[in-house]
């Protein structure tokens, strides 16, 4: 159950970062409204998952596949950067995920 609730708070998370972007820096009020309500039950479904979940697991694997996927996202649907740099910086974050669920 742990791992759904990560996973609903990783979806979450994303969707949030997405409604920043779309915001234009909180100058739009309907994207600004639903990236806090957004980030505010992404937290609430962390703090679930740190109940089945080892805390620096959860931790680590939220912030990373949020930040992963944010970046993916923006590479692919905002047409930024895809630099080798961003790509391998990505590929090590994977990386240090799954070592660390690993260990």
């Amino acid at each position: 159950m742990g791992y759904v609730f990560l996973g609903l708070s990783i979806l979450l998370g994303v969707s949030g970062q997405l409604c920043v972007k779309v915001s234009n820096g909180f100058k739009v009020i309907k994207p600004s409204i639903a990236a806090f309500g957004l980030f505010i039950i992404c937290i609430y479904f962390v703090s679930l998952s740190t109940r089945y979940l080892e805390t620096g697991v959860v931790f680590a694997v939220w912030a990373g596949l949020t930040i992963v996927s944010t970046a993916l996202l923006g590479i692919f649907v905002f047409g930024e950067s895809r630099s080798k740099r961003k790509l391998f910086s990505i590929l090590s974050i994977l990386a240090g995920v799954v070592l660390l669920k690993l260990v």
